[in-house]
């Protein structure tokens, strides 16, 4: 599994720093969706999800209101066996990746994570890959 570091956009958008925006840059990734739009969308989803308590994406986004902008939008949510691995996902197509190991979001397609820093090895487990929690995938 190879590694090609992508902001998804990020940078070119005005944004900069770190931004613990994991989850918004993994959905503009795999879905090739400029990263203002969904940030844009996303944060109108999390101040509807949570009254406007919660202003933005800025440091994370929760799961479920990702659940729902990608489910919305056509893709499926799969939830994988116990101590599955991200280099266990297929090897073609296009996935988002949610790992457990660091409660991390990544793009992945064909085979390559896209992503702003090494993301697919952890020392915890024991094969040295990042578990999955899960993955999401276009639906068919």
């Amino acid at each position: 599994m190879k590694l090609t570091i992508n902001d998804g956009g990020r940078k070119d958008a005005g944004y900069r720093g770190r931004g613990g925006d994991c989850v918004t840059r993994a959905i503009a990734i795999a879905t090739d969706t400029p990263y203002r739009r969904v940030r844009l969308e996303m944060t109108e989803m999390v101040k509807e999800a949570t009254g406007g308590i919660v202003r933005g994406v800025a440091n994370g986004c929760a799961t479920p209101v990702a659940h729902a902008y990608l489910t919305a939008r056509g893709w499926e949510a799969v939830p994988t066996p116990k101590g599955m691995y991200l280099n266990e996902l297929p090897c073609s197509g296009r996935f988002i990746a949610c790992m457990t190991t660091k409660r991390h979001w990544a793009a992945v397609i064909n085979n390559t994570v896209n992503d702003t820093g090494e993301s697919r090895y952890s020392r915890r487990t024991k094969n040295g890959w990042m578990k999955l929690e899960g993955y999401y995938r276009k639906a068919v």
